[in-house]
């Protein structure tokens, strides 16, 4: 029994070593599924599964840059379809907690789009805004992470029949990437 402890103990060591020596910069890209949430003015809110993908470049253990693109499935109702989506640019900066586990928080730049379709016309709503986000991630080996994050976006939204609409386009997100 004492034999097996230390083998256990021996390939926990061998593993956290291993993973110690871990490259976190360079490229890595990745896909995400989430849950976005449309707002409008205040006065319409619905949400709805999507996917997204994501990419970036870290340049050492605690900054990078990521840009990340995600769009919502129908958040409609009844005759109307309904799509968001924001695509982003972000410094990140990120908090090395151990080996595996990191965190995350960015903040930067969005075009953000609103597609709505109706029985009567069909609109598309789009603008630039502010984003910011936060997550964790943890490095599953060498290359193989997975990440939760939170990411909002916010801004003013144009279209053919409305102007100045004041949205916000918000995701959680559990997506998987590739350290390069």
């Amino acid at each position: 029994m004492k034999a097996i402890k230390i083998a256990a103990l021996a390939a926990v060591l061998a593993s956290t070593s291993a993973l110690a020596e871990t490259d976190k910069t360079g490229f890595y890209i990745g896909g995400a599924v989430n849950q976005v949430k449309l707002s409008v003015d205040n006065d319409f809110s619905e949400s709805g599964v999507g996917l997204g993908a994501y990419g970036g470049y870290n340049f050492n253990e605690w900054f990078g840059l990521e840009t990340n693109l995600f769009a919502s499935g129908d958040l409609g109702e009844d005759n109307v379809d309904i799509g968001a989506g924001a695509w982003t640019f972000t410094p990140k900066f990120t908090v090395q907690f151990n080996d595996m586990f990191s965190g995350f928080a960015k903040v930067g730049l969005a075009s953000m789009a609103v597609v709505v379709d109706t029985d009567f016309g069909d609109d598309d709503f789009t603008g630039t805004g502010f984003t910011w986000g936060l997550g964790l991630n943890a490095a599953i080996n060498e290359h193989l992470n997975i990440r939760l994050s939170y990411d909002r976006s916010s801004g003013d939204l144009d279209g053919d029949f409305a102007d100045d609409l004041d949205a916000d386009i918000s995701q959680i997100a559990l997506g998987m990437h590739y350290q390069f």
